[in-house]
């Protein structure tokens, strides 16, 4: 495979795990709200702006977790040879 194949492989794996990531922490903070929500008896109409504020919530936490992982990765030796994302 060539280092643009490997790259553009690189990117695609990262951006779906990043969707993935995001995907997680939504469903996660939803089922929160709905526990807290259920035992101090809020009702249900709280639900739509608790499901914005959790995508919200969501994109910007999987972007924090997104870039301080491809920071961990740059500092590697080798990632250079392997996917050629860093230009020394």
């Amino acid at each position: 495979m060539t280092k643009n194949g490997r790259r553009g492989l690189f990117l695609l794996v990262a951006t779906l795990a990043n969707m993935l990531l995001t995907f997680i922490i939504i469903i996660a903070l939803i089922v929160l709200w709905s526990l807290i929500s259920q035992k101090l008896g809020i009702t249900a109409n709280t639900m739509a702006p608790a499901i914005i504020v959790a995508f919200l919530a969501a994109v910007i936490l999987s972007g924090l977790i997104y870039s301080k992982v491809l920071k961990a990765l740059q500092k590697r030796p080798d990632l250079e040879e392997r996917f050629g994302l860093l230009k020394k």
